[in-house]
């Protein structure tokens, strides 16, 4: 029986899996990566026993139509991410609207129908998206690197990058200056844990925000805003963008992202610093932990004799 199983399939995955597989291995978790083409092997494997696990990482899919999601769900106790909950949270509409109803701030949204559901769509107004904004698809992922459009045709030339699904325009957010740093932030949520950081959206670069740039830019209503996005979406392991534009005002302007690109710093130049990598490693670890042994006062876990069983239990 394994402590904790981590399914994945993206080549860029290799260095938070070894970063994992560390922390578990700090923590007498017994976890295995199953990747790329053996993932396809899954359900037939956890059907069959020859493959068990208390915890599940799923870092494989991308729909419903990935013939594990069924199995997974089906013989795996606990899940980071529920699939329903996490296959709502990629839509950006449907999170547009959530965080507006719990008060959040959120850029104005103009929606489009996809271009095969309507090929042809007459010209809307789109005065309150300003003098320029982002386009991008319903679905899609991160911020990422967007150019600022600034007409009504380059919205509807960029439905043919995204045939299948809707269209979104926002205006575009200027962040005002802390310092000499734009404030915008890429935070992420852990199971509880949030971590913050400068991203800056020009640049992508991220930098771990410190406990004196907290107090000094008064940065605590990020945590408090992450944390109800996390109560919102009910996913434990996700990012999202939040800026303080020149108005003073904290929006969220990147909802829910999950997976997370979780390239490090070390390897790309805009990637997750590796200390964060690290501290959701951990957090990760800690959680599978938890539920091989469920927190109880009156005892305590013995490491010697935990990693003895990790050592007998196999697939």
């Amino acid at each position: 029986m394994l402590d904790l199983l981590v399914l994945w399939s993206w080549e860029y995955d290799i260095e938070f899996n070894q970063l994992l597989a560390q922390a578990c291995a700090a923590q007498t978790v017994c976890v295995a990566f199953v990747g790329e083409e053996a993932v396809a092997a899954v359900p037939q494997q956890l059907a069959n026993g020859a493959l068990r696990a208390r915890c599940v990482l799923d870092r494989a899919w991308d729909d419903e139509t990935h013939s594990h999601v069924a199995a997974v769900s089906q013989y795996v106790p606990h899940i980071v991410n529920d699939y329903a909950l996490a296959h709502r949270a990629w839509n950006k509409p449907t999170l547009h609207y959530l965080l507006m109803q719990h008060g959040l701030r959120v850029p104005h949204m103009l929606i489009l129908p996809s271009l095969l559901a309507q090929p042809v769509i007459s010209k809307v107004d789109i005065c309150q998206l300003g003098g320029k904004f982002s386009v991008k698809g319903a679905h899609s992922g991160g911020s990422g690197v967007l150019s600022a459009k600034s007409s009504w045709r380059e919205i509807v030339a960029a439905r043919a990058q995204w045939p299948e699904d809707e269209t979104i325009a926002q205006p575009w957010v200027e962040p005002m200056l802390f310092g000499e740093r734009r404030a915008w932030f890429r935070l992420f949520y852990c199971l509880s844990q949030v971590m913050v950081c400068w991203a800056d959206d020009q640049t992508h670069v991220q930098t771990p925000v410190t406990e004196d740039e907290v107090s000094r830019w008064q940065l605590q209503p990020l945590y408090d805003m992450m944390r109800e996005i996390a109560s919102i979406c009910g996913l434990n392991l996700f990012s999202t963008e939040i800026a303080c534009d020149l108005h003073s005002q904290w929006v969220v302007v990147d909802y829910v992202n999950d997976p997370c690109d979780f390239r490090p710093k070390s390897m790309v130049y805009n990637g997750v610093p590796d200390e964060v990598l690290g501290q959701i490693a951990q957090y990760l670890a800690g959680w599978a932990l938890a539920h091989k042994h469920p927190i109880n006062k009156h005892s305590a876990i013995n490491p010697q004799k935990h990693t003895k069983q990790c050592a007998d239990e196999a697939i």
